[in-house]
């Protein structure tokens, strides 16, 4: 028995629940964090809240990011999370994305936060590319886990030309990549996500819509 099944065990976790994602393998990339160069001290945006205190793109991206692999985890899912210590997930993105794809992730999540003021969630996939599907179930559900705060849940395709290209363009033409960019951090109607709770449920929320995308793949290929 793994470390994983054993954590299962110990907890009571359904069995059912916690093989459900057995044959899948997830990067999640908090971009931002762990570049090199000029960009050694990227946080991303830094969002300003009601009470007046900042908050980092990075810092909340971490929070959602921690509570998506906890959950993919525990359904059977491996997952591969930035390590810089041992230079896992870190430097320039196309590494990163390159070393995804030599791990045999089927898929690649690159998370971020928007910033605009605009009222959605996007999940962005390179035009032509097989993480249209996952990006549409990811944004599917969100909206609906999150009706109240963000609306307009949406997947969009980018080309290279578009600024966030660089997180995921280099990425295998096999291997589904996302741009995770799940609430706008600068408008305030959906500042309460910075909670450490709501920030919990939205990485839940998208690992569920991983789940969603995955076992529709899996019946689809078996058709």
């Amino acid at each position: 028995m793994g470390y994983g099944s054993r954590q299962n065990a110990a907890s009571g976790f359904p069995k059912i629940l916690a093989t459900r994602l057995s044959q899948l393998r997830v990067a999640v990339d908090v971009q931002h964090l762990y570049r090199t160069g000029r960009h050694a001290k990227d946080h991303g945006s830094i969002y300003t809240l009601k009470d007046g205190t900042h908050i980092a793109e990075a810092d909340a991206a971490t929070l959602y990011a921690g509570a998506l692999t906890a959950w993919l985890r525990r359904r059977g899912a491996l997952v591969l999370t930035n390590d810089p210590s041992r230079g896992i997930l870190s430097g320039p993105y196309s590494t990163r994305n390159s070393e995804a794809d030599v791990w045999g992730a089927q898929a690649y999540i690159a998370c971020h936060l928007n910033a605009g003021g605009g009222t959605y969630a996007v999940f962005e996939y390179m035009g032509g590319t097989i993480g249209s599907t996952l990006a549409m179930w990811a944004s599917r559900q969100v909206q609906h886990d999150f009706s109240v705060l963000i609306s307009l849940g949406r997947s969009m395709a980018i080309d290279p030309a578009h600024r966030g290209a660089v997180c995921i363009e280099p990425v295998s033409r096999t291997m589904s990549a996302v741009i995770s960019e799940p609430f706008f951090g600068d408008n305030p109607a959906q500042q309460e996500l910075f909670a450490l709770a709501k920030l919990t449920l939205l990485g839940e929320s998208i690992g569920e819509g991983i789940a969603q995308w995955w076992e529709r793949r899996a019946v689809a290929s078996v058709a």
